[in-house]
């Protein structure tokens, strides 16, 4: 066999230094204590948890998952952490629902090997699937119960709401906060001469700025700027019209009730009035029945865009495609005809522990070590995003730029009188006619007026 000069001469260092270490040893007596000495062994792992993670490429909050888990090992050194995101496991990109599917079907089955779910919130999607109102109080473990997670879970969130989400249990730490907002790139609102506000948008001022771009796209017909992104593939500019009907409810119970009254009818008839308005302006691009949205995610980096309406995880996705970039990005409190007392946010769990986990006590532990207030702090650091888990810092954030202000302002100027943009109402305008059109769309590109759409909306309900 032939031996390389270079494997040769570190073979011959390596016996030079021993040999020299015994030497020494042996001259200094110590021969004998060198001969019983042995080297430190890291502690092998006895229990591995299969978890599966989430929020894989969303830049800061992939960080955080990964991060919790190393630190737990750290400290737990008999514990390794078997982290596999769903796109690793399951998840398929053309079928929106594959992971409430995937609970489902090992909650039917009985049988897991995975320690800790990834449920994020998805009760009714696996209600719907199941059908089944308790399967969660059935296979999962309610955190609830245990007094160290309720010492250290925002008490607003354990008076109802959070077991409410779940049919009476909560499943895990409610770790992410989440807001909507209407994204406003700074850039571009500079370039069209506008300031647009960060909180107390009224109406007319959201249809100024809209008319400002307008204007600009006139005067600068080659350098063209798109008012509100959209994509076929996630429709939210809907949010608009949300926010400005909540903003004519008294109460958060009223525009949640989910009953046809007349006020909520003339509510909507106001709203889709003020729409009408804004068409002339083209706030959408027709561009969007083509737009795929996971495609065009730097679009708004790229100053292609006025605003953007979605949550506040977008600064995760966005950081990781452009840090420097989505500094320009500042989320913006939606517009109003009078101020809100409802906003669109959340606060959900995201991991949850079937009872009949291989190991489900320590997955227990690894839960109730991510339910504290260094975890929660950690979270606003790197996610700028509030959070339902107690944390040290004062509030939610340590207000020093506009995402953590805004996480602040969210979590302070409403608690819980929040809901989650899809259980909207006003989607549907009665709880018993779920698939009445509300005519936002057709409204708001011009093709119908409000006066029409009312008149197919009273006529689909009944109500003349």
């Amino acid at each position: 066999m032939k031996i390389s000069t270079k494997c040769y001469k570190n073979s011959l260092h390596s016996c030079t230094i021993a040999l020299l270490l015994l030497i020494t040893a042996a001259c200094s007596g110590d021969l004998d204590e060198m001969a019983t000495y042995q080297p430190l062994q890291a502690t092998k792992a006895t229990t591995t948890l299969n978890f599966v993670g989430h929020w894989l490429n969303e830049g800061q909050r992939e960080n955080f998952v990964r991060n919790l888990a190393r630190e737990y090992e750290f400290k737990n050194q008999h514990v390794n952490i078997n982290l596999k995101f769903p796109e690793e496991i399951y998840y398929d990109q053309l079928d929106r629902k594959s992971n409430e599917k995937f609970t489902a079907r090992v909650m039917a089955e009985g049988i897991t090997d995975w320690d800790i779910l990834r449920i994020n919130g998805e009760y009714r999607e696996v209600y719907d699937i199941l059908g089944d109102p308790d399967w969660a109080k059935k296979h999962l473990v309610d955190f609830s119960e245990i007094p160290e997670f309720r010492d250290r879970t925002l008490p607003e969130l354990l008076n109802g709401s959070a077991a409410a989400d779940w049919n009476g249990i909560i499943p895990g730490p409610l770790v992410e906060g989440q807001y909507w907002a209407l994204w406003c790139n700074r850039n571009v609102a500079k370039k069209i001469g506008i300031e647009v506000k960060q909180f107390g948008m009224t109406f007319d001022d959201f249809a100024a700025y809209l008319r400002a771009v307008k204007a600009y796209n006139d005067q600068n017909p080659n350098d063209r700027v798109k008012a509100v992104f959209e994509s076929y593939v996630w429709e939210t500019t809907q949010a608009i019209a949300i926010s400005l009907y909540a903003s004519l409810m008294d109460s958060p119970e009223e525009f949640m009730s989910g009953k046809i009254t007349e006020k909520r009818l003339r509510a909507w008839a106001q709203t889709l009035q003020a729409i009408e308005t804004l068409a002339p302006y083209e706030p959408i691009d027709p561009s969007w029945r083509t737009t795929e949205w996971t495609e065009t995610q730097k679009d708004f980096l790229d100053e292609q865009y006025l605003f953007y309406i979605n949550g506040s995880w977008m600064y995760n996705i966005w950081s990781g495609i452009d840090e420097q970039l989505t500094l320009n990005c500042m989320p913006a409190e939606f517009p109003g005809f009078k101020p809100h007392v409802i906003y669109p946010a959340a606060y959900q769990v995201t991991w949850g522990i079937p009872k009949n986990a291989p190991n489900r006590d320590e997955a227990i532990k690894f839960l109730l070590a991510m339910n504290q207030p260094d975890i929660a702090d950690m979270w606003t650091r790197y996610t700028k995003c509030p959070t339902g888990i107690q944390g040290d810092l004062a509030g939610t954030s340590f207000g020093g730029d506009q995402f953590e202000q805004f996480a602040n302002y969210v979590q302070h100027n409403y608690g819980t009188n929040i809901y989650r943009y899809y259980e909207s109402s006003a989607w549907m305008l009665d709880a018993a006619h779920a698939t009445t059109e509300n005519y936002f769309r057709p409204v708001i590109e011009g093709r119908i007026t409000a006066a029409e759409a009312m008149r197919r909306i009273r006529h689909e309900l009944g109500r003349p």
